[in-house]
């Protein structure tokens, strides 16, 4: 489900509706408001999706022998045979995934003259979100938008805990602008309006924890209006130019199962040449890229084994039902799981190593903090079950989740507001999806109408007194004493529990009084997977490249680690975009 701030609740988060516009309605409500099992060795092809009974009922207690040794998905599926294959395809590069990463490697090769293949598992350009950051732009310096510092970057660094790749941080941080400039003209050529989203309102980011840097980039028409929705309309643009460009068709719904290393079906020494995929009808056809072989298969997320090894922490927040049933490769925006690691596990078939940060970082995970999933900080008051404060309220999307899980018992949180927090807001309203440029300001009648949407729609709770709301929210009638605390704190212009900052501590007196009550986790997608070089190239254990084997996008290695913050919006794709097509850059000119 996603919120509409038109329209309230509104069906799958998936039908057409991108993370960031998720966010971004959610905002306006939030600020208007391992389990660990070992298989035994795989047939092929293997997914390793035993039921959680299954993994339950293990007779051997897990240890650090069997934890450490090999697992289920190391183990690489029976070579396909040669006499298996019943087509050869052949070209200089050849590209599995048709992502935002995949399509831009093959755009930047493409334009270059090079033969290139593209490949997807998918039966479409596959697409999340619609933030694509850049450090600078022509579009931002027409907007008179300041060029980001990269002060930014280093804060991002440590709340990462530094276990990221600087090389690659900075690579992109310089060549973003000339990137995202390329980016522009391919959009607006084919008709498309460049935007950039509203600066968020945080308080001043110099001195707070929480800060936002503007340079998420969009695109739009009349057909498709508003920011932060429309990244299909990239990536299918960018699927139609590949094709003018190379002359060919992308190969949809081919399942890459495996890596052909020194001539050999999950070779272990030599070059890679070719990839061997499996298409809809069950034959297999060999994809030979002479120059190079581009992963871009995206997440592990739906692959139980991996999760436990790679990515412990976050196995609780994929649905049993994205574990156990056949794998959707036609997901975009889906919450609980996406895809089951076929790029990682075919990489470590022929020999690639794993990125050296571990865990594998989470895109959203924990609890959401009952209205507080927006990227606006939510700055009314948060209880737990017990009606007690657990944290400072004035937190994003990235860091709240986490904070919530750590400081509720039983993983449900509850939030509370009145009018007072439409009316003395200080940070002002916006309208997530407005560009930049444009009215963004809301009025607290418009934030108030928002509320109301969400209280039909049983997702917030409106009461008119106190006592009515905590007994409808299921929070003990002591939740009345915290409260009366919290308002008395913000009376006297002083938090002496959390120590939130005093301009954020608006009183809850004003009735009518709102709530809501979350216990779900928030969850998209897990960043990391084969360790990769600033070139984008994979490695082995000894850190040297795998000749002619690439990766890019979400699988790539040690990009992040702690925590997607969300505070500098866009990130990932704008990551992706500019090291993706400085590596078919790269590969055309070294290759």
């Amino acid at each position: 489900m996603y919120f509409d701030p038109k329209k309230g609740i509104q069906g799958s988060v998936e039908s057409g509706m991108s993370r960031r516009n998720f966010i971004a309605g959610a905002a306006l409500a939030a600020t208007g408001a391992a389990a660990m099992g070992l298989a035994g060795c795989s047939s092929q092809p293997s997914t390793s999706k035993e039921s959680p009974a299954a993994i339950a009922d293990a007779s051997s207690p897990l240890n650090a022998d069997s934890y450490f040794g090999k697992w289920a998905f190391e183990v690489p599926d029976e070579a396909i045979a040669d006499d298996k294959i019943a087509e050869t395809i052949e070209a200089d590069v050849v590209v599995v995934g048709a992502g935002t990463g995949g399509l831009t490697v093959a755009n930047s090769v493409a334009e270059e003259g090079v033969k290139v293949v593209l490949i997807s598992a998918s039966s479409k350009p596959i697409s999340r979100g619609g933030s694509n950051h850049a450090t600078y732009s022509k579009a931002m310096e027409a907007a008179g938008l300041p060029r980001n510092d990269a002060a930014h970057l280093e804060k991002e660094l440590q709340a990462n805990g530094a276990r990221v790749d600087a090389r690659k941080w900075y690579k992109y941080f310089n060549n973003s602008e000339s990137v995202m400039n390329w980016l522009i003209d391919i959009m607006e050529e084919r008709g498309y309006t460049t935007g950039i989203e509203s600066p968020l309102p945080v308080l001043d980011s110099e001195s707070g924890s929480i800060y936002y840097v503007p340079g998420a980039h969009g695109w739009y028409n009349d057909e498709h209006p508003g920011m932060g929705m429309n990244q299909p309309l990239v990536v299918n643009e960018l699927a139609a130019r590949f094709e003018e460009l190379s002359g060919t068709t992308i190969y949809y719904k081919n399942i890459a199962r495996q890596l052909v290393r020194g001539d050999k079906a999950n070779g272990t020494t030599g070059r890679v040449t070719a990839v061997i995929a499996e298409r809809e009808d069950g034959t297999y056809a060999k994809y030979v890229g002479s120059k190079a072989v581009v992963l871009a298969t995206g997440d592990f997320s739906t692959n139980r084994d991996m999760m436990a090894k790679y990515a412990p922490q976050a196995v609780k927040y994929v649905t049993p039902e994205e574990f156990d049933n056949p794998t959707d490769y036609d997901k975009e925006l889906f919450y609980g799981g996406l895809y089951p690691g076929d790029g990682q596990k075919m990489g470590l078939w022929v020999g690639a190593a794993w990125q050296k940060a571990w865990p594998c970082c989470p895109n959203g995970g924990g609890v959401k903090a009952g209205p507080m999933d927006g990227i606006i900080p939510f700055t009314g008051l948060a209880v737990n079950r017990d009606g007690k404060r657990y944290c400072n309220e004035y937190g994003m999307l990235g860091t709240m989740p986490f904070t919530t899980e750590m400081g509720c018992p039983g993983g449900t949180s509850y939030a509370i507001w009145d009018m007072n927090y439409a009316e003395q807001y200080p940070l002002g309203w916006i309208d997530g999806s407005a560009p930049y440029g444009t009215d963004s300001k809301l009025t607290p009648e418009q934030t108030v109408a928002s509320w109301e949407t969400m209280v039909e729609s049983k997702a917030f709770v409106k009461a008119d007194t106190l006592e009515e709301l905590v007994s409808a929210m299921g929070l003990p009638e002591s939740t009345l004493d915290t409260i009366a605390e919290y308002n008395k704190q913000c009376d006297a212009g002083e938090d002496s529990e959390f120590h939130k900052d005093a301009s954020l501590m608006i009183p809850v007196t004003k009735a009518p009084f709102y709530g809501s009550v979350s216990n779900t986790s928030f969850f998209l997608t897990i960043l990391g997977g084969l360790r990769t070089d600033d070139e984008m190239r994979v490695c082995d254990e000894d850190d040297n490249p795998i000749d002619g084997l690439y990766n890019v996008g979400s699988m790539a290695g040690d990009m992040f680690y702690a925590q997607y913050t969300y505070m500098i919006p866009g990130f990932t794709y704008g990551s992706n975009l500019t090291l993706s097509y400085l590596a078919g850059k790269y590969i055309v000119e070294n290759e």
